[in-house]
């Protein structure tokens, strides 16, 4: 287990690149068995819960708009693909070799990569949003914490999303 991970949830993490992590408590590397006795979640561990959740969020209200992005990107680049086909295989039957349906055919292939691209890009996202939400939940099991947690997405203005987040947490010592 990864003992560093309690540490980023604590308030006495400190952090340098020469030493990595170490507690402000004991001056040392975190060293203990399942849970730290000293731990302490403040601000910075519902900061962090609470973005982990919203990032999390984000995520699943987006998979509906990657979908239709992929699935009408798709769709112009086969579009696109199939009608260089057809006008190849028409200039062929007419005695015309051209290299043109080929260039078209190519071009048919970016569209498919911006649709393709994107579905990865949201699955590999919505994964590692789901991996830091499973460790706090996972560390915030050992230590008996429960949570509850509200967001309601508001208005988006110019890129900004209005968030409202309301958490209830029980058992922080």
């Amino acid at each position: 287990m990864d003992l560093t991970k309690h540490c980023h949830l604590c308030e006495h993490q400190s952090v340098s690149l020469k030493e990595g992590t170490s507690c402000t408590l004991t001056n040392r590397k975190p060293e203990f068995n399942r849970t730290c006795s000293k731990i302490e979640l403040g601000d910075k561990f519902k900061t962090t819960l609470k973005s982990t959740n919203v990032e999390l969020e984000k995520l699943k209200r987006n998979k509906t708009l990657t979908l239709i992005y992929f699935a009408v990107f798709t769709t112009i680049g086969l579009s696109v693909i199939i009608g260089g086909f057809l006008l190849g295989r028409y200039a062929w039957v007419s005695g015309v070799i051209s290299p043109i349906p080929l260039v078209i055919m190519g071009v048919g292939l970016g569209p498919l990569g911006l649709a393709f691209g994107t579905l990865n890009r949201h699955n590999a996202d919505f994964k590692l949003a789901k991996k830091h939400k499973d460790q706090i939940d996972n560390i915030l099991e050992l230590y008996k914490i429960e949570y509850a947690i509200d967001i309601k997405f508001g208005k988006e203005y110019h890129g900004t999303q209005d968030i409202e987040v309301q958490l209830n947490i029980k058992g922080v010592r």
